[in-house]
């Protein structure tokens, strides 16, 4: 078995001198950006990339005490190709596939890699499980994609940087284009009552909109968060049944934030909000997420909430919240999306 590499240069330093735009750098700069690094231990790193042939003394510039050069120029390609081996060694022990392109990360200081290696253990993971190669998936939004990978519908909205960095396009994970789609997708049925479902992002909205058909729903509302609030009212009129009975089933993430646009929407006249409540009961399959611990607890939403859920689910959930951890719309597959609607109406009417 081959013996481990041992990187005995501060890695600090390393990736100090990687990032420095000029072709020179003085010893105060590097002490400067180091104030909290003993002398000696400092001086032992630059002699060793002295040794490396990192960086050259330029005599003329003259020493310090300790024997180290006032002025050195930079040469990148060793300290590159010690940080490059790092990496791959490390990639290997890790089991990331070679699916992977790993490229931008050999050529950049070894914090960038640091700082996204859980992220690209997750996407390995993911890739291995697959049947096939992830272009080759049903597309989905970006959001579905980031939760079947990271279990956080949010984390590819946040790290745009991690895609370009592997080579990798939203094609190559079968992630469709971003466009918005229309606020409302409509059927229309025959009666006088019109049941409509409302989803707060665009995942499920997108998941379902092509089977509108065999859900029951006149229409199918995607409900953005808190826009939904300022316009639910114009739903009759949109849906072209002024005067007839509309109820509208409400499904967001359960999180604080989503209970209380539940909760407001419930005060509006025009329309009968109600709670799609076996959507919220597949989330219990399903392990729960962490990351939004900002939010504002609501308790009156959180108890209408729990009073519209079936007696033995009631415990679970509000645990749920009160441990900090929520559920995102995406947790559910297209198929229990569907199945839920069913079940919706069903119980419902």
């Amino acid at each position: 078995m081959a013996t481990q590499k041992k990187f005995t240069i501060n890695d600090g330093l390393r990736g100090w001198l990687l990032q420095q735009r000029r072709k020179t750098v003085t010893l105060d700069a590097m002490q400067a950006a180091f104030p909290r690094m003993a002398y000696a231990a400092f001086r032992a790193a630059v002699a060793a990339l002295e040794t490396d042939g990192v960086l050259v003394p330029v005599k003329a510039s003259g020493t310090d005490a300790g024997g180290l050069a006032r002025k050195y120029t930079i040469h990148p390609g060793p300290l590159i190709a010690a940080t490059a081996a790092r990496i791959q060694h490390e990639a290997i022990a890790l089991g990331i596939t070679g699916a992977l392109d790993l490229s931008w990360y050999l050529a950049h200081p070894y914090d960038a890699w640091q700082q996204d290696r859980a992220a690209i253990e997750s996407l390995s993971r993911w890739c291995k499980r697959l049947p096939c190669p992830p272009s080759a998936l049903p597309k989905t939004s970006l959001q579905q994609r980031s939760y079947d990978i990271f279990g956080d519908e949010k984390y590819l909205l946040a790290h745009g940087e991690l895609l370009p960095r592997l080579n990798l396009s939203r094609d190559a994970l079968a992630i469709a284009p971003e466009a918005d789609p229309l606020m409302m997708a409509f059927h229309p049925l025959a009666g006088s009552v019109h049941h409509h479902l409302i989803v707060e992002n665009k995942a499920p909205w997108m998941a379902l909109a092509s089977h509108l058909a065999e859900t029951g729903f006149t229409s199918l509302v995607l409900g953005y968060g808190w826009k939904i609030s300022a316009s639910i009212d114009a739903l009759p009129m949109q849906s072209g049944y002024p005067c007839d009975t509309h109820v509208a089933w409400y499904f967001g993430d359960f999180d604080w934030e989503g209970l209380r646009i539940w909760h407001e929407l419930r005060a509006h006249a025009a329309v009968d909000v109600r709670l799609a409540a076996p959507f919220y009961a597949a989330f219990l399959a399903h392990p729960a997420s962490t990351g939004k611990d900002a939010q504002a607890p609501a308790p009156e939403a959180l108890d209408a909430f729990l009073a519209a859920m079936p007696d033995a689910t009631r415990e679970r959930f509000r645990e749920t919240l009160m441990t900090s951890h929520y559920y995102p719309q995406e947790a559910l597959t297209a198929s229990e999306l569907l199945a839920c609607c069913k079940e919706t109406l069903s119980d419902g009417t």
